[in-house]
């Protein structure tokens, strides 16, 4: 019996010798080392892309790499705006919401598109060194910046009440200005390009 209870003792006296260097392994596998500076998050973020592979290691290749890819979706991005590529448009030229209103303006003629022309034309006739042509000018120009802007209220009034009716809410944030951005840019240089014509037309 003694023989027994001093055996048991003994694994019992062993137990905690053999348990505790597993718990100092286990301290050190989930420590972090001292000595280390802790890494900022843009250096952990840029690790772990370098280490999938999607960056390089190096500062200066990976901004190289960086700019190569924000021109390559710059280009792609203008092709699409060319082609009518839906797929590669912009942010703020994506979606149903948007395909609408680009249809909705360029499917009527509006008078904001004459804007930007007739600008352009009296401010180069007030170079000229005539009075009279002076007068005329300067009294176009705030007659067509007032027009332009009664015009670009109703529109804009007109486009998010369409856009709130078959689009929702939260689709209507911006539209209005969208819609006369694109109003007041002549036909031919509006991007993405019409896919209707003035009259309302699909091409």
């Amino acid at each position: 019996m003694f023989r027994r209870r001093s055996a048991d003792e003994a694994v019992a006296d062993d137990a905690p010798r053999e348990s505790a260097p597993q718990s100092a392994t286990t301290g050190q596998r989930y420590s972090q080392p001292k000595g280390r500076p802790t890494p900022t998050r843009r250096e952990a973020e840029a690790a772990r892309k370098a280490r999938l592979g999607q960056l390089p290691t190096d500062p200066r290749e990976r901004r190289r790499a960086e700019r190569s890819a924000r021109n390559e979706a710059y280009q792609r991005q203008r092709k699409a705006l060319r082609s009518g590529d839906a797929r590669n448009f912009p942010a703020r030229d994506q979606g149903p919401a948007r395909a609408f209103i680009r249809d909705y303006v360029d499917g009527r003629l509006r008078m904001l598109e004459f804007l930007m022309p007739i600008v352009v034309v009296a401010w180069f006739t007030l170079i000229l060194r005539s009075a009279s042509i002076y007068i005329y000018a300067s009294f176009a120009m705030e007659l067509v910046v007032v027009v332009g802007i009664v015009f670009g209220i109703l529109l804009n009034f007109r486009v998010k009440r369409e856009v709130r009716t078959r689009f929702g809410e939260e689709n209507v944030r911006g539209s209005g200005f969208y819609a006369f951005s694109r109003a007041a840019m002549p036909r031919f240089l509006r991007q993405p390009r019409p896919t209707v014509t003035f009259t309302g037309k699909a091409k």
